[in-house]
C-alpha cells in the first residue's frame, strides 16, 4: 500500500483511529504457529542500488518518511517506552490470518514476551531515539524482535548476524567492518544506523509502501520486485498481501504487526507488558586505542558478561586495534559514569611482540615471561589448545606499561624474533595471492607468516581468509 495516501492530515486521523480498532478485533481459533526465533535474513540481490561507504553512515540516504510526524516533545521523551512507542506507529491495516495466528501465540506466552522485552531493553531507547529522528514509523523499532529477538549475537543459518540481522555482503555494503577482532552487524550503533539507512532506501525504492519494503528486507529487494512485475504481467494486484511469496516472507509481517497490536491494546489480549523506562540505558565512553576489555571491566566495576552484551561488535578479549575506539557503558554500573570514563583514561593500550618458541617452552611459561594470560594467547594466536611447536612463533599481546618488561624478557636470553613491538595486521587472502606474494608485501618471511598463522607451506588459501601478519 502506498502510504503517501495518508498524509492529509484529516486521513491520518483516521488511520490511526483505524490501527487502534485493528488492536482489539477478534481473535482467530486457528492452531497458534510458534515464533521463528531463528533470525531471519536479506537476500544478497538487488544491491546494485545500494552505494558502499567507508563508514556506517549512508550519506546518500535520504528520509522518505510515510508520514510527517513532529518530533517527540519533551513529555513524550520522558513517557514509558511503549506508551512513546505507540504514539509513532504509522503501519495501515494489514489482513492476514497469521496475524491472529501469531497474537494468540504471544498473549498465551508471556513469559516469552518478558524475556524478549528483557533483553530488548538495553537496545529499544537507542532505537526508538534514531526512529523518532528519521521521522520512521515507530513499528520498525520491533524489526530486532522478529529478526533476532534482540540478540546482539544471534546468527542464522544463512550468516546472517547481529540485532538487525545483516548477511556479510549486505553488512559491508553499508559499511559494518566485519574481521578477526570486530563485527559491525554486532555493534547496535553502527547497525542500527545501517539498518535505518538501508529500510530507507528500500522505501524509497517502493515508493513508500512499508509492507513492500519490508518484504524486500526479508527476501531481497529483487525478489519483491519480479513478484510485483510477474503479479502486473497476469493483471493482479501488487500489494504485499497479492504476492507469491516464501512462506517465511508471508508470515514475517504479520510477526511484527501481531507484536505491534499486543503494544497498542495489551489489555485487549490479557497481556502484561514490563515497564521500560524511556531513558537512555548506556553512555558512549571514548577510547585511546585497544584495551583489554577484562581489565577495563575490573576497573570500572562492570560485569564482564554485560560490557560484552553492549559491546558484542567486539568479538575478542579486546576491543579492535582498528577501532571503533569506544565503549557502551551501562549507566546503572555498579561504579559510576564518571568511574568509568577514568578507567578507560588509564586503560592500558596494547601492542604486539612476535616470540619464537624454544625447546621447554609452554604457554603458561610464555604467559608468566611476557605477564599475559594463557586465553589472550591462545586468542590472539587462533588456539583451540595449549600445544605448541619449538620453531613457531607466537604472537605476544603486550599492554604499552609492560613493553618494557617485555624487552627485558627478550634480552635476557629469549630468542624472540624481533626486540621491538611489532603492529598486528589482519590481511584477507585476495584472487592470485600467495604466502609469497603476500609476505613479499608486507616485507616478512614466508616461514614468519605460516608460524605466525599455524599453517603449512604447501595450505591451499582462500578468498577471504584472514591472515595475521607482525610488521615494524
Amino acid at each position: 500500500m502506498n502510504l503517501k495516501a495518508y498524509f492529509s492530515p484529516i486521513l491520518a486521523i483516521s488511520l490511526l483511529l483505524m490501527l487502534s480498532a485493528c488492536a482489539s478485533r477478534n481473535q482467530s481459533s486457528s492452531a497458534p504457529v510458534l515464533p521463528d526465533v531463528t533470525a531471519s535474513s536479506q537476500a544478497n540481490e538487488g544491491l546494485d542500488v545500494v552505494k558502499e561507504t567507508d563508514n556506517s553512515v549512508n550519506s546518500d540516504v535520504q528520509t522518505v518518511p510515510s508520514t510527517q510526524l513532529p518530533l517527540a516533545s519533551e513529555g513524550d521523551r520522558r513517557a514509558e517506552i511503549f506508551e512513546r512507542m505507540r504514539r509513532g506507529f504509522q503501519f495501515p491495516e494489514l489482513k492476514s490470518k497469521h496475524i491472529s495466528q501469531y497474537e494468540k501465540w504471544n498473549s498465551e506466552h508471556d513469559t516469552y514476551l518478558d524475556a524478549l522485552f528483557t533483553r530488548g531493553t538495553p537496545f529499544l531507547f537507542h532505537i526508538v531515539e534514531e526512529i523518532e529522528k528519521r521521522q520512521l514509523p515507530m513499528e520498525l523499532a520491533l524489526l530486532p524482535a522478529v529478526e533476532s529477538a534482540f540478540k546482539p549475537s544471534a546468527v542464522s543459518h544463512s550468516k546472517a548476524d547481529g540485532l538487525w540481522q545483516f548477511i556479510p555482503s549486505t553488512g559491508r555494503h553499508f559499511g559494518l567492518r566485519q574481521d578477526w577482532w570486530y563485527d559491525g552487524r554486532r555493534d547496535v550503533l553502527s547497525s542500527t544506523t545501517a539498518a535505518l539507512d538501508y529500510l530507507t532506501q528500500l522505501n524509497k525504492m517502493f515508493d513508500g509502501d512499508w509492507f513492500l519494503t519490508l518484504a524486500a528486507y526479508n527476501a531481497g529487494p529483487g525478489t519483491v520486485s519480479r513478484a510485483i512485475k510477474s503479479n502486473k504481467t497476469k493483471g493482479r494486484g501488487t500489494l504485499y498481501q497479492n504476492l507469491s511469496l516464501r512462506s517465511e516472507t508471508k508470515r514475517y509481517i504479520p510477526k511484527l504487526i501481531a507484536l505491534k497490536n499486543i503494544i497498542n491494546n495489551p489489555d485487549a489480549y490479557n497481556v502484561n507488558l514490563p515497564v521500560i523506562e524511556s531513558k537512555p540505558y548506556f553512555r558512549v565512553v571514548e577510547l585511546g586505542g585497544q584495551i583489554d576489555l577484562k581489565k577495563f571491566a575490573d576497573d570500572a566495576g562492570i560485569k564482564q558478561s554485560e560490557l560484552r552484551h553492549l559491546n558484542a561488535g567486539f568479538k575478542r578479549w579486546a576491543t579492535s586495534p582498528e577501532g571503533p575506539h569506544r565503549l557502551l557503558i551501562p549507566i546503572n554500573a555498579q561504579g559510576d559514569i564518571e568511574h568509568a570514563k577514568q578507567a578507560a583514561l588509564r586503560a592500558p593500550q596494547l601492542s604486539y611482540s612476535s616470540h619464537k618458541i624454544a625447546q621447554g617452552d609452554s604457554l603458561s611459561s610464555i604467559a608468566r615471561r611476557y605477564g599475559v594470560s594463557v586465553n589472550a594467547l591462545k586468542t590472539s594466536n587462533n588456539l583451540s589448545g595449549t600445544k605448541i611447536r619449538a620453531g613457531k612463533n607466537l604472537m605476544i599481546p603486550v599492554r604499552a606499561s609492560q613493553t618494557a618488561r617485555a624487552q627485558d624478557s627478550i634480552d635476557q636470553g629469549s630468542k624472540t624474533e624481533s626486540s621491538a613491538p611489532n603492529k598486528r595486521v589482519v590481511h584477507h587472502v585476495r584472487r592470485g595471492d600467495t604466502l609469497w606474494s603476500i609476505a613479499r608485501k608486507y616485507q616478512v618471511k614466508v616461514n614468519n607468516l605460516v608460524s605466525w598463522n599455524n599453517i603449512s607451506r604447501n595450505q591451499v588459501l582462500q578468498l577471504n581468509q584472514a591472515l595475521f601478519v607482525m610488521t615494524n
